[in-house]
């Protein structure tokens, strides 16, 4: 009974996310939706797996962002493949941990995540009244955050984190929040968390909202 009420739950959770996306086409869209849309993610999460293989998932996104873009965007062509050879190592590792996990693996992961941090610069700045770090690379920050996911106890909040710094958009007539933009990578998360819980894609599971979508 109780994994049938777990199951229920994802299922609401899942079919939300899949609401806010048609909600980020409607005609008459004025204002970004909030990103506290996405803290359901956290929840889709309790289980370390879950957020282990989610992290996998989306550091692998990462690797098809890197390598379907150019180094024109990076400092220079030495930057950009050495980023590349991170997240390929970060990749293997987070595969071979999920396979057999060990304090080991753990250790290996926490060094990646220190290379990191000395890629990124220490430039930080204070804005409105907080202090902000302004990293080098999108890419290495999204690295870390699905690394994180691996290390940390608190793996929920930075698969949270790692969504939404897929997710989150900004443009000026709507604001920082969730944007049109954003509904293609809200549906593949969406559909990661479909396959992962219910082995269906989102088409079969909820066969009316997405046709009517």
């Amino acid at each position: 009974m109780k994994q049938k009420s777990h199951q229920s739950a994802y299922a609401t959770k899942i079919k939300k996310l899949v609401e806010t996306a048609k909600e980020l086409r409607t005609e008459n869209f004025r204002l970004a939706l909030p990103i506290t849309r996405l803290t359901s993610i956290k929840s889709l999460c309790q289980d370390e797996v879950a957020a282990e293989q989610f992290a996998l998932y989306m550091s692998k996104r990462v690797q098809q962002q890197i390598n379907d873009g150019d180094y024109a965007s990076h400092k220079s062509t030495e930057e950009w493949e050495q980023n590349k050879n991170l997240i390929a190592d970060a990749i293997t590792q987070m595969e071979y941990y999920l396979e057999t996990p060990s304090a080991n693996g753990k250790q290996s992961l926490c060094q990646l995540l220190r290379q990191i941090d000395e890629l990124q610069g220490d430039d930080y700045r204070n804005v409105s009244w907080t202090t902000v770090h302004f990293v080098k690379s999108g890419e290495l920050l999204k690295l870390e955050y699905a690394i994180r996911c691996f290390v940390e106890q608190d793996f929920p909040y930075y698969a949270y984190k790692l969504a939404r710094e897929f997710i989150e958009g900004y443009k000026p007539q709507y604001g920082t929040g969730l944007i049109p933009e954003s509904e293609t990578m809200l549906l593949e998360v969406a559909e990661f968390w479909c396959q992962y819980y219910f082995g269906q894609n989102l088409s079969q599971k909820f066969p009316k909202l997405i046709i009517s979508a």
